[in-house]
């Protein structure tokens, strides 16, 4: 396993266009804003694909980096999955599709959370159409 790091929270690129406004409240029970804990999330960092990005892509996790964001919280916990097998070009569109729309970091989110039906609709479901052609 890959051990942790700690990047600046502005730093990590996004990876989706919208957060669940359910997993947003749900996470929200158990996170703790004065003292924020959580297992660290997964970026790739150099990956083919992204050869040019200097800073690491956040491909989970999104929920809980929002609300480290809210809390306030200067750096991010994270741990490098770039050799894990992750769908790389999946997440190349991903990214293109955020940068397209601004979101560069965490701190955007905060007009893109969204109900679940919504988000369920807008992201997940693009996403998997879009991994069924990569399939092809």
């Amino acid at each position: 396993m890959t051990s942790a790091l700690r990047v600046p929270i502005e730093n990590p690129q996004p990876s989706q266009l919208y957060l669940s406004g359910r997993k947003l409240h749900a996470a929200s029970a158990w996170f703790d804003f004065d003292d924020p804990r959580y297992d660290p999330l997964p970026v790739l960092r150099g990956a083919p694909g992204f050869p040019d990005r200097d800073e690491p892509v956040l491909v989970d996790g999104h929920t809980r980096a929002f609300l480290a964001h809210l809390a306030g919280a200067d750096e991010l916990l994270v741990r490098d999955v770039t050799d894990e097998g992750h769908p790389l070009a999946l997440y190349a569109d991903c990214v293109a599709w955020c940068e397209r729309k601004g979101i560069a970091s965490v701190a955007h989110f905060a007009d893109r959370v969204v109900n679940h039906d919504s988000y369920q609709r807008r992201w997940i479901d693009r996403c998997h159409r879009v991994a069924s052609v990569l399939d092809e």
